[in-house]
């Protein structure tokens, strides 16, 4: 999709939601914005899109209704009540350039008229397809069809949406060759979404398919070279030459039938989002600059297999704006929602597919987990690790292949989700929490235990990941228990090292490492020991979000990491709170003849051993710092109700002259303390 001048400069912030009711039965107006981003007047606009709901809100027995809306609901919080819906509608109007309003309330189930829900006979009494063709270096071609397999499942169609207004249905399979052969390696999804029509005779009007091509099955096969070619009847809407499809890597186009893609945005609500604890409590108040200069998504990083906004060899140290709790495009975007943002989040989502860490079980048609193999470790020197194909067609290494790595993920499909409900990114999202469990060694994971281990940076971006995915996986999908379980199995881990022997210590040091381990040439005491504090806020800040989205495991963990954190802000003049965002921290020694650690235990001799560490004293004062992720660590602490965090809150901001406007430029930690009532500290308080 393109956007002229005019339609990108419609940056105007609408908040989305008016007023979260107090009370789930009060049925209170929730509404949404639509924007039309063309110069064209628009009818019989369709629209889909996700939203969260807070415990109670929307009770078991009621629905969200509006005019044309239809409400699916995907997940539900443990009262029965709704905790994420994909809400669809078709919008009769919406003005050149402008916007409408769609107001939904929480009511009793209204009676319909006995309409039958839509249906893949309807589809198929139309001429709609979508195929996929693949042309190989040898001249071999293979296809898939959506027709054919939409016909082929009948009515046993596996179905995402369900209703009289919208429907979605994902079907999948090898493309085949002339002769009905399937390709060995490579598999093809259709999501083929349709709307209501308004004929009583002529429902299906049109479809969004959503096309995916996955070389990602545990056959395990190498590189695969082909053009990809995608026709919507019968007309060419996509094509892409010599693509290298290297292994356990996907990618997505979607397209039309019947219609061009509507040229509007559903435009998020942070606050919504935040209240239900799906998100960190983002600071509305900051206000970010409109954007000196156009993003340009074209060129091979975005184009299928890309790496779009992120650094290809994602081992690679050094601060970027995907390295967070989520990225700062997100962020950006989820703040101030233009077009322009709407797109870059939607496209990195799409590339996230591009990542060889994809496995799909041919057993079961969904991901590999470790509860069917234990002992797999996805690399070459696991006892049960992959057999790897050789390469059919060796890969152009001019573009150097894309290495991801668990310290540095990102979040990419999280977000995309809750906005768009799409089954594509929650698959990714699922892809992703995976990978953190099959990456790590058998031993240190407990096998099938799933406990999550490597760097402390790791513990958090994995840990979000995999709650994540906990989180949104709808009701009846297995990937909830499994990935839930292993969350659960991790936090018990992490208590049991953290709050109990042989680490426990009254300042919450945790994550020891080294002279040597972390690479500090001539110290001053070559036996200290060190811990990494940026780390240790990125797993405070994971381990607070993993509480909000249910898990209260997770507090006796953060708050033992909390009284470092806080402390190094409130205890002065034993410390000086200059000191609280070190690259590193001195915290201990170990005996070099006896092996014996002694932390130290107070802060005066803290702040002594740290002034021969790094004698200068100061807090860098730019967004990106990690004085500014030291800030998110805080927060966290003030929302859980933690000693004194309100003070070191306030004395980390007085050392930190504008942080508020500098946030607005790298808004990735750009979060507030919540209004809302938090529990208590926790069991953690104390060893």
């Amino acid at each position: 999709m393109t956007f002229s001048p005019r339609q990108l400069a419609l940056t105007t912030l609408v908040l989305s939601i008016v007023s979260v009711p107090a009370l789930a039965d009060e049925a209170a107006p929730l509404s949404v914005e639509v924007r039309n981003l063309s110069d064209k007047a628009l009818t019989n606009v369709p629209v889909t899109f996700g939203q969260v709901y807070r415990r109670g809100e929307v009770p078991k027995h009621k629905i969200v209704v509006g005019p044309r809306v239809q409400f699916n609901v995907k997940r539900r919080h443990d009262d029965g009540s709704a905790r994420f819906a994909i809400v669809s509608a078709i919008l009769g109007a919406l003005p050149a350039g402008g916007s409408r309003t769609l107001r939904l309330t929480v009511n009793d189930p209204v009676p319909v008229a006995p309409k039958p829900p839509l249906s893949t006979r309807e589809v198929l009494q139309t001429d709609f397809d979508a195929v996929v063709t693949l042309t190989f270096p040898d001249g071999a071609v293979r296809t898939a069809s959506a027709r054919k397999m939409l016909k082929a499942a009948g009515g046993g169609s596996s179905s995402w949406l369900k209703g009289q207004l919208a429907a979605e249905w994902l079907v999948s399979g090898p493309p085949v060759d002339k002769d009905g052969k399937p390709d060995e390696d490579l598999n093809v999804q259709f999501q083929v979404r349709t709307y209501e029509g308004g004929k009583a005779t002529e429902r299906v009007k049109a479809a969004r398919v959503s096309v995916v091509v996955e070389n990602c099955w545990d056959t395990w096969a190498g590189n695969i070279r082909y053009d990809a070619k995608i026709t919507v009847g019968g007309k060419e809407v996509f094509s892409a030459k010599a693509v290298d499809h290297r292994r356990l890597s996907r990618w997505r186009k979607v397209v039309w039938w019947g219609r061009e893609a509507p040229p509007v945005q559903v435009v998020p609500d942070v606050r919504r989002l935040s209240a239900a604890g799906a998100l960190p409590n983002y600071d509305t108040t900051v206000k970010i600059p409109k954007r000196r200069r156009p993003v340009k998504m074209t060129g091979p990083l975005w184009e299928v297999l890309g790496s779009g906004s992120l650094c290809r060899y994602m081992p690679t140290t050094g601060g970027r704006s995907e390295i967070g709790p989520y990225p700062a495009w997100t962020v950006r975007y989820l703040l101030a929602p233009d077009a322009v943002g709407e797109r870059l989040v939607l496209a990195n989502g799409d590339l996230a597919g591009s990542w060889p860490i994809h496995v799909r079980a041919r057993k079961t048609g969904r991901i590999m987990t470790i509860d069917d193999r234990p002992k797999f470790w996805l690399d070459s020197r696991g006892l049960d690790r992959p057999t790897w194909q050789a390469d059919r067609h060796a890969a152009d290494e001019s573009l150097r292949a894309l290495v991801p790595d668990g310290a540095h993920q990102p979040s990419l499909a999280y977000v995309p989700y809750l906005l768009t409900g799409d089954f594509y990114y929650l698959e990714e999202a699922y892809f992703w929490a995976n990978y953190c469990l099959l990456r790590s060694t058998p031993s240190g994971r407990q096998d099938a235990k799933g406990v999550i281990t490597g760097q402390v940076r790791g513990l958090a971006w994995k840990l979000r990941n995999v709650a994540d995915a906990a989180t949104i996986a709808p009701d009846g999908h297995p990937e909830g228990k499994y990935f839930s379980l292993k969350a659960r199995n991790s936090l018990a881990a992490w208590r049991g090292r953290t709050c109990g022997p042989p680490q426990a210590n009254t300042m919450g040091f945790h994550g020891l490492r080294s002279m040597s381990n972390a690479r500090i040439k001539n110290p001053a005491n070559p036996n200290w020991l060190v811990m990494v504090p940026w780390e240790h806020d990125y797993l405070i800040w994971s381990l607070h979000h993993a509480t909000e989205l249910g898990y209260p495991e997770a507090r006796g963990v953060r708050d033992f990491l909390l009284r470092w954190r806080v402390g190094t802000l409130t205890n002065e003049p034993d410390f000086d709170p200059r000191r609280a965002a070190q690259y590193r921290m001195v915290v201990g020694e170990r005996d070099p003849k006896t092996g014996k650690v002694t932390l130290y235990e107070d802060w005066k001799r803290l702040q002594a051993e740290n002034v021969r560490l790094a004698a200068k004293a100061r807090l860098p004062n730019y967004a990106g710092s990690y004085a500014y992720s030291a800030r998110g660590a805080v927060v966290c602490g003030v929302d859980a109700g933690f000693p004194k965090a309100r003070e070191a809150l306030a004395r980390l901001e007085k050392e930190l002259p504008g942080w508020h406007e500098k946030l607005a430029g790298h808004p990735t930690w750009a979060i507030m303390p919540s209004r809302a009532t938090k529990p208590p500290p926790g069991d953690g308080s104390t060893p």
